[in-house]
């Protein structure tokens, strides 16, 4: 297998991996305390843009989180591929 298609599969499985993790965290919050919307609402920030809010303050931690797991192992076949 190539390095370019090592790197294509590395990132096929981070997508899998991605997906289902923040499918999985979205289904969580329905069971979350949502009391913090009350301070959402004072603040002027309506109930549907504060669940939003929320939903994309979680989808971004986990893509920030594999993004970097991800390119820190891209970087790794690369590295193997140029210095071995």
């Amino acid at each position: 297998m190539t390095t370019t298609e090592k790197i294509k599969s590395l990132a096929d499985k981070y997508a899998i991996r991605l997906k289902k993790v923040t499918e999985d965290r979205v289904l969580e919050m329905k069971d979350d305390d949502i009391s913090h919307y009350l301070i959402y609402r004072v603040l002027g920030v309506q109930e549907t843009e504060g669940k939003l809010i929320d939903v994309y303050q979680n989808k971004g931690r986990f893509l920030y989180k594999y993004a970097g797991s991800f390119l820190e192992e891209a970087t790794k076949l690369c590295f193997f591929r140029c210095f071995s």
